[in-house]
């Protein structure tokens, strides 16, 4: 998994590549750590094949924490595989998704 992270103006856009899984959780959740400053974070997910509930869980941590700040948190370019995994966890009416 690889993480690339862009701040312009307070928004930070996080593109994420890859699977965020039992096995890259952890790296997923340091990259998340520092928000750069950021109050609103865009995820770019067009990258990502898999989310497991470790990653799930690691980005309603990232929720909580944008929106105890203030912020807004939003998920981009969703493949339509990983847009079923929010959809069957009821995620997707919790945060503002766009799929591809």
């Amino acid at each position: 998994m690889t993480v690339t992270k862009t701040l312009k103006n307070d928004t930070l856009t996080v593109a994420v590549e890859g699977w965020i899984d039992t096995l890259t959780a952890q790296q997923y959740h340091e990259a998340l750590q520092d928000l750069e400053g950021a109050k609103n974070v865009v995820l770019d997910f067009s990258g990502v094949e898999y989310v497991s509930s470790a990653g799930l869980r690691e980005t309603v941590a990232l929720y909580r924490a944008v929106c105890a700040n203030g912020g807004t948190l939003s998920i981009r370019r969703v493949n339509p595989d990983v847009l079923k995994v929010f959809q069957l966890t009821g995620f997707d009416k919790k945060f503002d998704i766009l799929s591809d």
